[in-house]
C-alpha cells in the first residue's frame, strides 16, 4: 500500500464519523430561494423603469370636453376659439393744428415745398403759387425714367430741419433728404437704423455707406457744418448709380 492509498483511508475513516445537521438541507434551499427572489424583483425593477422612460416622453395631458353632434366642443362643425380678453380701445389721434384752428407749440410741422411757375408769355406775379415737381436747384442728376413722387417736403422739430424729396420710376427709387441744424456733427448722427456703417467719400467729404431694411442702399455724409445729406436709391439700375446721386447733391 503506497502513501497516497493511505492518506485517502485516514480521510474516509475521520469523515465517517462526521456527521451533518438535520437542519443543513433546509437552510441550502432557503438560501436558493431568496437568491431567486432577489434576482427576479431586480429584473422586474429593471424593467419598470425601461417601460416608463419610453412611455412618459409620449405623454400627454388631455381635458375632458363635452363634444357635440359634429364632433367638436360646440357641435358646430368648428372649434371655438378661447375666450380673449378684451381689447382697450385705441386712442383716438389728436386733432391737427389745422383742426383746432390753434397752432401746436414745438410739434413738429411739414409743408410741401413750393415755387412759382410763370405761365409762357408771361412774367411772374406776385399773387398765386404753383406746385412743380421737377428737380431742386441743389440736385444736379438723377437717372432718367425717374418722376416726383410728391412735392419736396420740408420737416421742421426742436432746432432741426430736414428737407424730403422723393422720386420714382419703373427702374427703382431715389430718396434724398438734407438735414439743418446744429445736432449733425458726423455722418453717423443721419443714420437712424441699426447697420454695419461703411466708409467712403462723396466729392472728398467724409462719408459713410449703409444697407437699409428695405434693401436699398444710402450714404449720409456732412456737406458742412450744420448741414447734412441722406442719399438713399432703391432698384436694379437705378440702386447702382447710388454714388453718383449722391455726388450730384450739392445743398
Amino acid at each position: 500500500m503506497d502513501l497516497e492509498s493511505e492518506l485517502r483511508k485516514a480521510m474516509s475513516e475521520q469523515v465517517a464519523e462526521a456527521a451533518a445537521p438535520p437542519s443543513l438541507v433546509a437552510d441550502v434551499r432557503r438560501r436558493h430561494r431568496r437568491r431567486q427572489t432577489r434576482i427576479r424583483v431586480t429584473v422586474g425593477v429593471a424593467a419598470a423603469a425601461v417601460a416608463v422612460a419610453v412611455v412618459a416622453p409620449g405623454y400627454q395631458p388631455f381635458r375632458a370636453e363635452t363634444v357635440g353632434s359634429n364632433g367638436t366642443p360646440d357641435g358646430s362643425g368648428r372649434t371655438t376659439a378661447p375666450d380673449r380678453p378684451a381689447q382697450p380701445p385705441a386712442a383716438s389721434p389728436p386733432a391737427s393744428p389745422a383742426a383746432s384752428g390753434e397752432p401746436k407749440t414745438g410739434a413738429a410741422t411739414e409743408k410741401p415745398m413750393e415755387r412759382d411757375v410763370p405761365e409762357p408769355g408771361r412774367k411772374p406775379s406776385g399773387g398765386g403759387r404753383e406746385r412743380v415737381v421737377d428737380l431742386p436747384g441743389w440736385v444736379t442728376f438723377l437717372p432718367p425714367g425717374l418722376t416726383a413722387a410728391e412735392p419736396c417736403a420740408s420737416r421742421s422739430e426742436g432746432g432741426d430741419s430736414t428737407v424730403t424729396c422723393r422720386w420714382r420710376g419703373a427702374d427703382g427709387w431715389v430718396e434724398i433728404k438734407v438735414v439743418r441744424g446744429p445736432g449733425t456733427d458726423g455722418p453717423e448722427d443721419l443714420i437712424t437704423a441699426p447697420a454695419v456703417p461703411k466708409w467712403t467719400s462723396v466729392r472728398g467729404m467724409r462719408a459713410i455707406t449703409t444697407e437699409r431694411p428695405d434693401s436699398a442702399g444710402q450714404v449720409a455724409w456732412i456737406d458742412r457744418p450744420g448741414v447734412g445729406v441722406i442719399v438713399a436709391a432703391g432698384g436694379g439700375s437705378v440702386r447702382e448709380q447710388l454714388m453718383r446721386i449722391a455726388e450730384g447733391v450739392r445743398p
